[in-house]
């Protein structure tokens, strides 16, 4: 009885879906740095899976901090659109959509400080 069974098992999971885990992954690493080429400490790195035709849909979030060297390296994440956001206390925010399409990729992030503000009266 536990051989019909455990052939059963086995046939069975040769049948299941197997999309996710079929998927290829990519190995990110972001080097974020300001526009000396400084490495940039402690910028918070937070990256979104999205799908769907407008990739409007967020399924996971990472958020990390970069090293001394402003490099935040990242587990594996699926292939497909991300949308990658850097904060860093004084330079402008950076936000941007990114396709992964190798099993290793770096993303190079130029962060720019704040611009002038001007204000208008009447």
């Amino acid at each position: 009885m536990k051989t019909l069974y455990l052939g059963l098992v086995l046939v069975l999971a040769g049948f299941a879906p197997q999309a996710d885990a079929a998927k290829p992954m990519t190995r990110l690493q972001v080097l974020v740095q300001n526009e000396k080429g400084d490495p940039v400490p402690r910028a918070s790195v937070i990256v979104r899976t999205v799908k769907g035709k407008k990739k409007n849909k967020v399924t996971d979030t990472l958020q990390l901090k970069t090293s001394q060297q402003g490099t935040a390296p990242l587990p594996p994440i699926r292939q497909g659109p991300i949308l990658l956001q850097i904060h860093a206390r004084g330079y402008q925010t950076f936000g941007e959509t990114i396709e992964l399409t190798e099993p290793e990729q770096t993303v190079n992030v130029t962060l720019k400080l704040p611009q002038d503000q001007a204000t208008v009266t009447r």
